[in-house]
C-alpha cells in the first residue's frame, strides 16, 4: 500500500487512471487497494472525474514523506514511526547498539519520557509538536562531537524558516528562539570513546501548535501555530532532515568553519550581554565560539571566560532583562 500512499500525500486529488498507470495495476486493482487503506482508518475522499483524495490529517507515518527525501542518507536508513515511545533517543540508541545504519530514525506522536538538556522532563503531547532522533554515524574526530549540536540547531532554524516563513534564532548552543520564546530543544548522547566516535544520537523536540508545552511554561515557551498557520509536520521533517545532512556534511569536510558563519548569523546569543549559572556563575558579553563550540564571554573586569556548558540566559531573551 506504500505506493498508493505516497501517491496520495501531496493532499490533492489524483485520477485512477494515472495512480493505474504510474502503479503498473489495473483501475478495478487500485479500487481495491483504496479500500484496503480506508478498512485501515485512512480517510480518502472519491471525486468523480477528478481521482482520488487524501484528507491528510498531520500525521507523521514515514509512507507520506519518504517519498519527499532528497537527501542521500539521512531518512533512508531504518525508520521506525510508533504513536507513543518512552524516548525517541533511547529508541534510537538501541537501534545504534543493534546495527542500525547512519541516517536512520525514530519519530513518534509522543513521548511518555521525554528528555530535555540537564535531565530535564521534555513534555511530548501527541499530535501538536514533532519529536524524533535521527541516528548519525559521523566521519567527525570525538572533539568535534558536541559541534553536531549546532549542526542540529541550524538545520532546524533552516527548516522552520524555508516552510513557516519564520526567521527564528539559536541561543547558544542549542535553543531555537522566536519572539523571545523557545520553540526547540535538542539532546545530543554520543556513543564512543576517545579514540573513535560509534554513533551519535541528535533528538529534536519541535513545539508546534498549541498545547505542545504546559501552561505553567507560556511565559518562555512557545509554538509556531502561535505566530503563523504551520504546515504539516512532516513538512518541516522532510526539510529538517535535508539541512541536517548538509550541516553535518560541512562539519565532516571543514570542521567548525563550515558552519560558523551560518551559526553567528543565527545567533540571538553571540554580541549580547548574558548570564552563566551552572559550573560557573558570572555575567558578561559573549563575544565568540571557539572551534569546539564553547562559548567565550568577557566580563567586565575584561576577563575571557571559556563556558562549555550550563544555563546562558541572554539579556532580553526568555525573561533575562
Amino acid at each position: 500500500m506504500r505506493s498508493v500512499l505516497e501517491m496520495l500525500s501531496g493532499g490533492g486529488y489524483v485520477s485512477g487512471e494515472l495512480m493505474s498507470r504510474e502503479l503498473g495495476v489495473s483501475r478495478a486493482a487500485v479500487w481495491k487497494k483504496i479500500t484496503v487503506l480506508r478498512a485501515q482508518g485512512w480517510q480518502i475522499e472519491s471525486g468523480g472525474k477528478r481521482g482520488y483524495r487524501l484528507v491528510c490529517e498531520d500525521r507523521l507515518e514515514p509512507e507520506l514523506w519518504t517519498g519527499s527525501l532528497t537527501t542521500r542518507a539521512i531518512g533512508r536508513g531504518e525508520v521506525r514511526y510508533q504513536e507513543a515511545v518512552g524516548s525517541t533517543n533511547a529508541e534510537v540508541k538501541q537501534m545504534a547498539l543493534a546495527g542500525a545504519p547512519g541516517g536512520s530514525l525514530c519519530l513518534c506522536e509522543t513521548q511518555t519520557a521525554g528528555r530535555g538538556r540537564l535531565g530535564r522532563r521534555w513534555e511530548s503531547p501527541a499530535g501538536v509538536g514533532l519529536w524524533q532522533s535521527v541516528l548519525l554515524r559521523p566521519a567527525l574526530p570525538p572533539q568535534n562531537a558536541p559541534l553536531v549540536t549546532l549542526c542540529a540547531a541550524l538545520a532546524m532554524a533552516r527548516a522552520v524558516e524555508e516552510t513557516c516563513l519564520l526567521d527564528v534564532r539559536i541561543k547558544w548552543p542549542n535553543d531555537l528562539i522566536f519572539q523571545g520564546k523557545k520553540l526547540c530543544g535538542i539532546l545530543l548522547e554520543v556513543g564512543g570513546d576517545l579514540d573513535a566516535i560509534e554513533y551519535i544520537v541528535v533528538g529534536v523536540g519541535l513545539n508546534v501548535r498549541s498545547g505542545a508545552y504546559p501552561p505553567e511554561l507560556e511565559g518562555k515557551a512557545g509554538a509556531i501555530g502561535e505566530f503563523t498557520t504551520p504546515p504539516h509536520r512532516r513538512d518541516i521533517l522532510v526539510h529538517y532532515l535535508a539541512a541536517l545532512e548538509d550541516m553535518v556534511g560541512r562539519l565532516e569536510q571543514q570542521g567548525f568553519h563550515g558552519i560558523e558563519a551560518e551559526y553567528r548569523a543565527r545567533s540571538c546569543t553571540l554580541g549580547s550581554r548574558v548570564q552563566v549559572s551552572g559550573s560557573v556563575s558570572l555575567t558578561g558579553t559573549a563575544e565568540a565560539l571557539d572551534e569546539t563550540g564553547a562559548l567565550l564571554v568577557r566580563t567586565d573586569d575584561g576577563e575571557l571566560h571559556r563556558v562549555l556548558s550550563g544555563d546562558v540566559s541572554v539579556r532580553g531573551v526568555m525573561g533575562y532583562v
